[in-house]
This record gives C-alpha cells, sequence and structure tokens, in this order.
C-alpha cells in the first residue's frame, strides 16, 4: 500500500492518512500518527482526491486537537476557509457555509 501510495495512487494515499488518523488497519509494525496522516492527507489533496475539501477539512480537525501534537488554530482557520473554497467550488453550498463557520471560530480561539 506505502509503495502504490508513493506511486502516486490516490485512493492508497487515503487509506494511509485514515489508518493513520485513527490507528486501524496498520498491522502490528506501525502505530497512530497525526504527523504520517497530515503528510498523506497533503499529498492526496496535491494530486487530486475527489471532494478534496473533506480532506481539507479533516486536517483542519486534527490542527485544532490538542493531543495531535500540531494545535495551531490559525492553521486550523486557513485550513476550513480553503475547504470552504474548495466545497463552493464543487457546488456545495451547506458545506462551504459550514466551514467557513468553523474557520471563523478557529481563529477566535486565538483571541482567548
Amino acid at each position: 500500500m506505502v509503495t502504490a501510495a508513493r506511486n502516486g495512487d490516490v485512493h492508497s494515499m487515503l487509506f494511509l492518512a485514515k489508518a493513520f488518523d485513527s490507528g486501524l488497519n496498520l498491522g502490528k509494525a506501525r502505530k497512530q500518527s497525526y504527523g504520517q496522516a497530515m503528510h498523506w492527507y497533503e499529498k492526496a489533496v496535491e494530486d487530486g482526491v475527489e471532494k478534496r475539501y473533506l480532506i481539507i477539512a479533516r486536517m483542519a480537525e486534527i490542527m485544532l486537537m490538542e493531543d495531535s501534537g500540531f494545535k495551531d488554530p490559525n492553521k486550523a482557520g486557513e485550513l476550513y476557509s480553503e475547504a470552504a473554497e474548495a466545497a463552493m467550488e464543487e457546488m456545495c453550498g451547506k458545506m462551504a457555509n459550514k466551514y467557513y463557520g468553523l474557520s471563523e471560530e478557529a481563529w477566535a480561539m486565538l483571541e482567548e
């Protein structure tokens, strides 16, 4: 699976990202890693995954998690805003509104 992902297979990239994100389907040699999950999510978005707004929004969620090691409300706000724009491109207005709202919430955390 890793070889296929490294060779540009988007479905393999998503499989690995979700596996590292959740800790499931990793076997005994690997452990949950938000760093690896973020890496594969980013690669999938770069390579043109379908419904990329969902992946970008998940990356934003990880950026808001205390235990992820990536806590950064500003970057999360930027990612949610990017997810909203991607959702608008795919004619998903309700999702875009949701993500714009979440971006404002993330940026509000900076003021606290």
